[in-house]
């Protein structure tokens, strides 16, 4: 059996739809030489991910480095049954009254099913992916390859090299 590539669309609509039927990350940041792991929940729209937060080490080490990495994963039952994404790239924390706090709302809001209104001292981390690498094992079956990856184009300013 080869191992096909999939399609660049379809392999966004896989991801997206991982996406949405995860409610928790790893979000690794780092500042200073010092890495930090946080677990956070995220709500996602599309391939962007965003976090509500009321501050810490991740909200100051993402203001000096707004690089960072997510992984995202099923709970193990099995080698034919793992799925996951890592995700490398860009952060952007907003406060009350900037569009990322307002898209950061209204993505919590689609994941809740109710309207919501988040307080003023919340801050939101809009995560934007420079690129994504999917992984998938059941799709072995269909005669795909289990790995992926999909590149976005470097966001303005980013240091992304690859």
């Amino acid at each position: 059996m080869s191992d096909k590539n999939i399609g660049r669309e379809e392999l966004e609509r896989l991801i997206v739809d991982f996406l949405g039927t995860q409610g928790m990350c790893v979000l690794a940041t780092c500042s200073g030489g010092r890495p930090r792991a946080s677990a956070v929940e995220f709500f996602p729209d599309g391939t962007i991910l965003y976090v509500l937060t009321e501050g810490g080490q991740k909200v100051e080490n993402v203001e000096r480095n707004p690089r960072v990495s997510v992984a995202i994963h099923t709970q193990f039952t099995g080698w034919d049954t793992i799925m996951g994404v890592q995700i490398t790239g860009d952060a952007l924390i907003g406060g009350k009254g900037s569009s990322s706090f307002t898209e950061g709302e209204q993505a919590y809001a689609r994941r809740k099913k109710q309207a919501v209104k988040l307080p003023d001292f919340m801050k939101v981390i809009k995560i934007t992916p420079q690129k994504i690498e999917y992984l998938d094992t059941t799709l072995r079956k269909t005669g795909y390859g289990v790995r992926h990856t999909l590149v976005y184009g470097p966001a303005p300013g980013s240091c992304f090299t690859g």
